[in-house]
């Protein structure tokens, strides 16, 4: 299917690219371009495709039925887990090789497998 690449399109990636260290809901994002330019549901409707394009990750919010999005195009997340500041609501990315420790040893102590979209909940630094 063919991407179109709309100016609201550009403005919405231009924010995520800007605030890629954190997660956004819908709301947060349409509040954040009040200037009227970009309406909700085509925010809904551009993410859904931005994360069906592997440039956005979405992941639940919390303990919630609300998602969050983050920009990660300019990041490999396929070989790393992350890690969110439940209170912030920043995101980090953990070194692949780290990731890859904590990967091994959940499975072969109990058989579990871990996928790369895994976000860790805590508090960072700032907030702790």
């Amino acid at each position: 299917m063919k991407t179109y690449h709309t100016s609201q399109r550009k403005s919405l990636l231009n924010f995520l690219k800007d605030n890629s260290q954190r997660a956004f809901t819908i709301e947060e994002i349409v509040e954040a371009l009040n200037d009227g330019s970009i309406s909700k549901s085509t925010v809904y409707r551009l993410m859904t495709k931005l994360v069906e394009e592997n440039l956005v990750h979405r992941t639940v919010k919390g303990n919630s039925r609300s998602f969050v999005y983050q920009y990660i195009s300019d990041e490999t997340c396929e070989n790393h887990l992350h890690i969110k500041c439940t209170d912030c609501g920043k995101v980090y990315h953990l070194d692949t090789g780290v990731s890859s420790i904590i990967r091994n040893d959940i499975r072969s102590n109990t058989s579990f497998e871990i996928d790369s979209h895994t976000v860790l909940l805590g508090k960072c630094g700032e907030c702790k």
